[in-house]
């Protein structure tokens, strides 16, 4: 038996769109979108997560930072 049991549901096509948007534009799967959402509705948020997605989030803020810093120098 698989370690992570699979749970199937049907979805509006808009809401398969929108998962499949977060997960290619995060480098990430559809499972990994779908399976914090689902943990966070049952109340089960896993603060690793939360401190993954953190640091994840401020290193992509990072990288718009010294993009937006470069595109000032050029404007500016």
């Amino acid at each position: 038996m698989a370690e992570s049991p699979m749970v199937g549901a049907r979805v509006p096509q808009e809401w398969l769109q929108q998962i499949q948007g977060i997960a290619a534009a995060s480098g990430r799967t559809e499972a990994q979108i779908v399976s914090p959402a689902i943990a966070a509705y049952l109340g089960q948020v896993n603060p690793d997560g939360v401190s993954s997605a953190l640091a994840s989030l401020q290193s992509r803020v990072e990288i718009l930072e010294g993009k937006l810093a470069s595109l000032g120098r050029l404007v500016g």
